[in-house]
C-alpha cells in the first residue's frame, strides 16, 4: 500500500493542469501585473526640445565659448584663424600644425594669450588700486598686510569667526566699476575654503556686523580671473553681513 501511494503521488505531480486551472493562473498573473503597473506607473518621456530650442542652445554654446576668449582682443582675421582650428578639431580633420600634438602647444597658447591679456590685467589692477586707496580713507577702514581693506559699516555684538569655522553670511560682490556679479541672501561655507580675501576679512567681522571687503586680485582670482563675470586681474568689493557661526 505504501508503494502504491508513492506511485500515485508521483503520477499526480506529473499530471498537467487542467484548462480551467491554466486560465485561473493566467488571470492571477494578469491581475498581479496590473497591480504592479498601478504601483509603479511608467514615467512620461521627457519632452524633446523643439528645433528652435535646439538651434538656440547650439548658438548659446558658441556664445559661451566666445566669451571665454573675448578678453584677448582678437582681430577679425585672428578670429577666423581660431574658427578654422575649432572647426577642424570638431570635424576630426587633420590639424594644420607642424606638431599635431595639442598638449605640446599648451604652453605656447598660454604665452600668446598671456601677452594679449596683460594690458587688460594692468588696467584692471590700476582701477582696483584706486578703489582700494579711496576706501582705505573711509571711516572705520582697516588695511591688512595683504592689501585687503575692511570697512566696517555696522559693528556686531557677537563673536568673531576663526578661519576653521563655518560661517553664514549675506553678501553681494561687485567689480571695481560697481557692476554686481554675485549675490546671496544666505550662504554657508567653511571660511578656510574660500578666496583668501574672505578668509582674512570675514574674521574681522562680529556676528551681526556688516562690512565691505576690498579684495586685490592677489587675494581673489588672480590674473586668470573667472571670465566672463570676473575679468583677469580684477579687484573685487564685497558687502558682507555675518549672520552666524557654526563649527
Amino acid at each position: 500500500m505504501r508503494v502504491a501511494a508513492v506511485v500515485l503521488v508521483a503520477l499526480a505531480v506529473r499530471v498537467e493542469a487542467s484548462p480551467e486551472q491554466r486560465g485561473s493562473e493566467r488571470e492571477e498573473r494578469e491581475r498581479e501585473e496590473r497591480e504592479e503597473r498601478a504601483r509603479n506607473p511608467p514615467k512620461e518621456a521627457e519632452k524633446a526640445p523643439s528645433a528652435a530650442d535646439e538651434k538656440e542652445a547650439l548658438y548659446a554654446l558658441g556664445a559661451i565659448l566666445g566669451q571665454k576668449i573675448g578678453g584677448y582682443h582678437l582681430s577679425p582675421k585672428e578670429l577666423q584663424i581660431v574658427e578654422r582650428g575649432f572647426t577642424d578639431a570638431a570635424a576630426n580633420r587633420k590639424l594644420m600644425l607642424r606638431d599635431p600634438d595639442l598638449d605640446e602647444w599648451g604652453p605656447k597658447v598660454d604665452a600668446v594669450l598671456g601677452r594679449r591679456a596683460n594690458p587688460q590685467v594692468a588696467a584692471e589692477k590700476d582701477r582696483g588700486r584706486k578703489v582700494a586707496q579711496q576706501m582705505a580713507k573711509e571711516r572705520g577702514a582697516t588695511t591688512l598686510p595683504s592689501g585687503v581693506v575692511v570697512v566696517t559699516e555696522r559693528a556686531g555684538d557677537g563673536p568673531q569667526p576663526a578661519a576653521t569655522d563655518h560661517v553664514r553670511v549675506k553678501y553681494e560682490g561687485r567689480l571695481a566699476d560697481g557692476k554686481s556679479f554675485d549675490k546671496s541672501d544666505g550662504a554657508e561655507f567653511p571660511l578656510n575654503q574660500v578666496i583668501s580675501c574672505w578668509t582674512q576679512g570675514v574674521q574681522r567681522i562680529k556676528v551681526g556686523g556688516k562690512a565691505r571687503l576690498v579684495c586685490p586680485s592677489s587675494t581673489a582670482y588672480g590674473d586668470q580671473g573667472r571670465p566672463p563675470q570676473i575679468p583677469p586681474g580684477a579687484t573685487l568689493v564685497f558687502t558682507v553681513e555675518l549672520l552666524g557661526i557654526g563649527k
